[in-house]
């Protein structure tokens, strides 16, 4: 049968996959277990997964489109780490699936719509190329996952909280802040003052 014969069939196994990886982890993310708990039969499954590694794959991609279609409204690059900071808050296992395997992904030029939007947005605010601006981006990849790994860890007081968040806020605006200084160096021309992520 052709991968996309059923469509809602495959959807109805990676909600599957979802649930049993977010509950008790990828040890149980087994062949058998996934289709029975998705209603169709293991050699069905193997027709539009080949193992248990192509599951996770697509899962972690649809994580990365979960985090993407929740910063893409943003019009700063500033106001992108804000909301990647309250998407990985809110969906803990989305954090997880992009956080587990982010640097491989990144070392094999995998496709990663927030990181390239990020890019685009500071290339809008500091003028160049998307790609000119990786490093920036990487640090503040940096900051973000930093912070939200530290929050999930443990469970933490809400203050404690709010005060990690608050510093990971401020690092992002001095960083961002810093790489626009320095381009309008570079560029011979003042560029537009990012806006502070706490007035967005």
């Amino acid at each position: 049968m052709p991968r996309k014969a059923d469509a809602r069939l495959e959807g109805r196994i990676l909600d599957a996959a979802y649930r049993m990886w977010s509950k008790h982890g990828e040890q149980a993310l087994t062949m058998r277990a996934v289709a029975s708990a998705s209603g169709t039969t293991t050699p069905t499954l193997y027709e539009r997964f080949s193992n248990k590694d192509d599951l996770l794959s697509l899962l972690r991609r649809r994580a990365r489109l979960n985090l993407f279609s929740a910063i893409k409204s943003s019009r700063s690059s500033a106001q992108a780490c804000r909301r990647v900071l309250d998407f990985f808050a809110a969906h803990p296992n989305d954090f997880r699936l992009i956080s587990e395997d982010w640097v491989l992904a990144f070392a094999r030029k995998e496709h990663m719509p927030s990181f390239e939007f990020l890019k685009r947005l500071l290339a809008s605010e500091f003028g160049g190329k998307p790609d000119h601006h990786t490093s920036v981006a990487l640090s503040l990849v940096a900051l973000l996952h930093g912070t939200s790994t530290l929050l999930h860890s443990v469970d933490i007081h809400k203050k404690i909280s709010r005060d990690f968040r608050g510093a990971c806020v401020s690092a992002c605006e001095a960083l961002i802040r810093a790489a626009s200084a320095k381009a309008a160096r570079s560029n011979g021309a003042p560029r537009r003052r990012p806006e502070p992520l706490h007035n967005r």
